[in-house]
């Protein structure tokens, strides 16, 4: 049993802090850091939706090209 103790306390693992650790990492309570972090994940959201309505326009522009030439032809 004592090995296994042993081996717990040895073994490395990942040390996981919640958000309230966030203000002693930017100082004395500053919530800048929060609010750039903050400000960051809704950046990346909204670059992530730019992106998909881009895709979704360039497939519907695809659709309308081919439909467009199968009327040409006809």
């Amino acid at each position: 049993m004592q090995f296994f103790v042993i081996l717990f306390f040895l073994v490395p693992l990942p040390a996981f802090a919640h958000w309230g650790h966030l203000p002693e990492l930017a100082g004395h309570s500053h919530w800048i850091g929060m609010a750039a972090a903050a400000a960051a994940a809704a950046a990346a959201a909204a670059a992530w939706g730019v992106r998909e309505n881009s895709e979704e326009l360039s497939k519907d522009e695809e659709v309308s090209e081919e439909t467009e030439e199968e009327l040409q032809e006809a």
